[in-house]
């Protein structure tokens, strides 16, 4: 007791008989200082780690890895490939019923090579519709997954997610041989419905092997966008005449193999909670860090330039423990990122949902037809290969979200910009643009929700969820009214010009956003360290105060 006694703010008088000499007082040391025994925490930390450690060997967490990006490929984004599937469905002359007599006999009198256009703008509204519908649960369904993710566990969300998505594909197959509207309108929005449930459930990768997450996370966010590419293979087998049915049962097949290897990887929800608790450990680890340093400075134990030290190096916790999700969604930082997102999202959904229309219209047909297909290809290819560096950015800059959301906002607004101009050229650079900025911005989305100091662990699937849900109700649904607003508005007086109205009023928003949201993560995340250091000064002040009086 002598010995820790002035540590803990104990009486000299407290500690020794009535009859003893005085002890002198003695500084303690910074480990003396810990509000919790280190030992303890150690060893607490220790068991849970080796557990979740001890519940995969390496060979099946890199496994996990390469399963987590190949199922999200095969099965995670295909609603966003849907610009490559429209050749497919006027080739087949799917929902020409809604265009008129006239019409379909002019449609029909077409050459092979104007079979692959629209046939009415009734044809086109119908498309769009469905794309917009199927963006939309693409994004809103989150909200499902997260609930059932963090209360069920991931092999369950998987299992709702695969099963869905099987039962699209054969609707799909059916809609092929029996040319039924119907079943194409049932069959496309449940794989946009499906394919949120298999990114959701791959995610928990990342809670189980936390080193691995700033790999699995932007793997996945890339891997979504990549998917894109399932349909362009389905449109190149078409149209080197593979019947669609033959081709969508292949892809169903495909899809049950690789769904099954997943579904075995993922962690039980036992291995789930194990793996959660191991990382809400680590996390109150910084917290008490904050306490132990301003404990010592307290003390008297630490110089000024050790403080400064050891704030610069201190990991900083953005919640407090028990934070409930309305608290969580009410912070600034988070209504930042949730609007700039939404409105990116807004104006990449528009861009992707009529890409082949709004080049027809803003350049001459054989520029507008190469640069559709070049889009078709580039988009999901550079998608992918931009996986690296969203990797490269989320673990250089793990804990400074300041600087991998520049980088984000700078590239969203590079290809918002570029689109604005009429001219090929500048078109063909925002179609090269588009694939790396959406990637790069949906794997720091994600990233950022993953990353254990600014949301808890065991509500990261909710988190994502209702902000996809927020994001879907801002930015899937307008679409549909912006091409109504595109074919049937008297001012601008040309369609070309309305497409580049809408698109600069949607840039302006997103450029005050993209400036807004950097610079408050930066200035908060500067307040936070001079506040530690102001209370770590204040408590060696004190300090000194207390022992110059005794």
């Amino acid at each position: 007791l002598q010995a820790i006694g002035p540590a803990v703010g104990m009486n000299d008088a407290l500690l020794r008989p009535a009859d003893a000499t005085p002890v002198p007082r003695v500084m303690p040391s910074y480990e003396q200082c810990q509000p919790y025994p280190a030992p303890y925490e150690a060893s607490a930390g220790s068991a849970l780690d080796a557990s979740a450690s001890a519940l995969q060997p390496h060979r099946r967490q890199y496994l996990s890895v390469a399963m987590a990006g190949l199922s999200v490929l095969t099965m995670g984004g295909l609603c966003f490939g849907f610009d490559s599937l429209y050749p497919v469905l006027y080739a087949t002359g799917a929902f020409s019923g809604a265009c008129t007599d006239a019409e379909r006999g002019t449609c029909s009198s077409r050459p092979s090579s104007l079979q692959r256009e629209k046939c009415c703008a009734a044809q086109e509204s119908i498309f769009v519709a469905l794309a917009s519908a199927s963006l939309f649960a693409a994004d809103g369904v989150f909200v499902v997954y997260g609930e059932l993710t963090d209360r069920c566990g991931a092999r369950l969300c998987m299992t709702v997610a695969a099963v869905l998505l099987w039962a699209g594909l054969i609707l799909l197959c059916a809609a092929a041989s029996l040319q039924s509207d119907e079943l194409w309108a049932a069959g496309l929005p449940l794989l946009g419905i499906a394919g949120p449930g298999v990114f959701m459930a791959v995610l928990s990768f990342g809670e189980a092997y936390p080193s691995l997450e700033p790999v699995i996370t932007p793997l996945t966010a890339s891997m979504f966008d990549g998917s894109a590419n399932v349909f362009l293979l389905w449109k190149l087998a078409f149209f080197a005449g593979a019947p669609l049915s033959a081709v969508a049962t292949g892809w169903l097949l495909l899809t049950m193999a690789i769904g099954s290897v997943t579904w075995w990887l993922l962690p039980s929800p036992a291995q789930n909670r194990l793996a959660r608790t191991s990382l809400s450990l680590r996390q109150s680890r910084s917290t008490r860090q904050e306490q132990r340093l301003i404990a010592a400075s307290a003390a008297g134990a630490l110089s000024p330039a050790v403080i400064e030290g050891r704030v610069a190096a201190l990991p900083l916790q953005w919640y407090s423990d028990g934070a409930s999700l309305a608290q969580l969604f009410l912070r600034t930082d988070t209504v930042l990122l949730l609007v700039f997102m939404a409105m990116a999202n807004l104006n990449q959904s528009f861009y992707m949902t009529t890409f082949q229309d709004q080049m027809l219209d803003l350049l001459p047909h054989e520029q507008a037809t190469s640069l559709v297909q070049t889009f078709d290809v580039v988009f999901p290819s550079l998608s992918m290969l931009t996986t690296p560096v969203a990797i490269a950015l989320c673990s250089a800059c793990a804990d400074r979200e300041h600087l991998y959301m520049a980088a984000v906002t700078a590239l969203t607004c590079l290809f918002g910009t570029l689109q604005l101009f009429p001219y090929a050229s500048t078109q063909l650079a925002a179609a090269l643009a588009f694939g790396p900025a959406r990637t790069l911005q949906w794997a720091c989305y994600f990233h950022f929700f993953a990353t254990p100091a600014r949301y808890p662990p065991d509500k990261m699937g909710r988190m994502v969820g209702y902000s996809n849900l927020f994001i879907a109700l801002l930015g899937d649904g307008p679409p549909y009214l912006l091409t109504a607003f595109i074919r049937y508005a008297l001012f601008p007086t040309t369609v070309a010009a309305r497409y580049i109205a809408v698109h600069v009023g949607l840039q302006i928003v997103i450029s005050a956003l993209a400036v807004a949201l950097p610079l408050h993560l930066a200035h908060a995340r500067s307040l936070r360290r001079q506040a530690l250091l102001a209370s770590s000064y204040r408590a060696a002040a004190s300090a000194r105060h207390t022992f110059y009086d005794d």
